[in-house]
C-alpha cells in the first residue's frame, strides 16, 4: 500500500516537473517571438523612414539580400553608401504606398524564418508591384538579426489573366471577358505603320470586332513560355487567319496568313491598363498580295 502511494507521488511529481518544463519552454518561445517581432518591426519601420542607422542595427554584419529583380547585395555595401540609399528610399516612399499580408514567423531554436507578401502601389498611376519575401533571422548576442532576405515577383495570376485575355478575347471574341480583365481606360497600340491606337475599353472592343470580322478564324498561338516581371507580362505569339472581310481598307482576298509578334501587357490593380503589340505589317501585306495601306494623314493646319 505504501509503495503504491510512493509511486503515485512520483507520478504526480513527474507530471508537475514536466508541466513546469513545458511552461518554461512556452515562455521562452513567447519571449523569442516577441523579440523577433520587435526586431522585424524596427527593421521595416526604420527602412521606410530612411533611418538607416537604426535599420542596419537589425541586420547581421554578414547579412545579404536578393531583390525581386535579381540583384545581390550585402550589408556592407549599404553601410558604405548610406546617403545614396537614403535618397533612393525617400524618393520611393514619395511615389509608392506599401502594404504587407500573410505575415508569418517560424522560430526553430536560434534561427527564424519570416515570410510575407508585399504590394507596392504607385501613388500617381495606381500600378502595382507584388513580391513574396522570405527572411532568415538569427539570434546572436541576445538579439535577433536579419541574416538574409530574398524577394521574388508574384506573377502567376498575371500570366493566367494574359492567357485568358488571348484565348477568350482574341481567339473567341468574348468581349465580356475584355470588360472583366481590362481597365476602362485601357490603351492598345499596334505598330506605328498601321496607325492603330485605341483609347478606352469600348474602342478596344471595336478593334477586336474589326479584326475578327476581317479574319473570322483568327487565332493567336503562344510560341513559348511567357515572361512575367513586376506588373508586366511579355508574350510571343503567332497570328493565323483567313482574310474574309475588309481589313484596314483592304477588301477580302480569301488568303490565309500567318505573322509573328510580341505583346507586352501592363497591369494595375488587377486589371490590364496597356496592351502594346509589335509585329511586321509588311509581312502581312505581302501575304495578302497588296500594297501597304497608308495611315491617315495628319492635318498640317493644326500643327504649331
Amino acid at each position: 500500500m505504501r509503495s503504491m502511494v510512493y509511486k503515485s507521488i512520483s507520478v504526480v511529481l513527474m507530471i508537475a516537473i514536466g508541466m513546469m518544463i513545458m511552461a518554461a519552454h512556452h515562455e521562452k518561445e513567447s519571449d523569442d517571438l516577441a523579440s523577433l517581432k520587435e526586431a522585424f518591426n524596427l527593421s521595416r519601420e526604420s527602412w521606410r523612414a530612411a533611418d538607416l542607422e537604426a535599420h542596419f542595427s537589425t541586420v547581421h554584419p554578414a547579412g545579404s539580400r536578393i531583390t525581386a529583380n535579381g540583384r545581390i547585395g550585402v550589408v556592407q555595401d549599404g553601410i558604405q553608401n548610406v546617403e545614396q540609399i537614403r535618397g533612393w528610399i525617400t524618393r520611393m516612399n514619395e511615389n509608392r504606398d506599401f502594404q504587407i499580408t500573410n505575415l508569418n514567423f517560424n522560430i526553430q531554436g536560434s534561427t527564424a524564418v519570416v515570410t510575407y507578401n508585399q504590394t507596392g502601389t504607385g501613388k500617381r498611376n495606381g500600378r502595382e508591384w507584388r513580391t513574396a519575401v522570405s527572411q532568415i533571422w538569427t539570434h546572436t548576442d541576445g538579439k535577433w538579426l536579419r541574416l538574409h532576405q530574398h524577394a521574388s515577383h508574384i506573377t502567376n495570376d498575371l500570366v493566367d489573366m494574359t492567357n485568358r485575355f488571348i484565348e477568350e478575347v482574341f481567339n473567341k471574341g468574348n468581349l465580356s471577358v475584355a470588360d472583366e480583365l481590362c481597365a476602362p481606360n485601357v490603351v492598345h497600340t499596334e505598330p506605328l505603320s498601321t496607325g492603330t491606337v485605341t483609347n478606352g475599353i469600348e474602342e478596344f472592343k471595336q478593334f477586336v470586332v474589326g479584326v475578327r470580322t476581317a479574319f473570322p478564324d483568327a487565332k493567336l498561338t503562344i510560341n513559348r513560355g511567357m515572361i512575367a516581371r513586376a506588373n508586366k507580362v511579355t508574350a510571343q505569339w503567332t497570328f493565323s487567319g483567313t482574310h474574309q472581310g475588309e481589313f484596314m481598307g483592304v477588301a477580302a482576298t480569301g488568303k490565309k496568313v500567318t505573322n509573328k509578334g510580341i505583346s507586352i501587357l501592363t497591369f494595375a490593380k488587377g486589371k490590364i491598363v496597356a496592351d502594346d503589340a509589335m509585329w511586321d505589317p509588311l509581312n502581312l501585306w505581302r501575304q495578302l498580295g497588296v500594297d501597304p495601306p497608308q495611315p491617315p494623314a495628319t492635318d498640317s493646319s493644326t500643327a504649331e
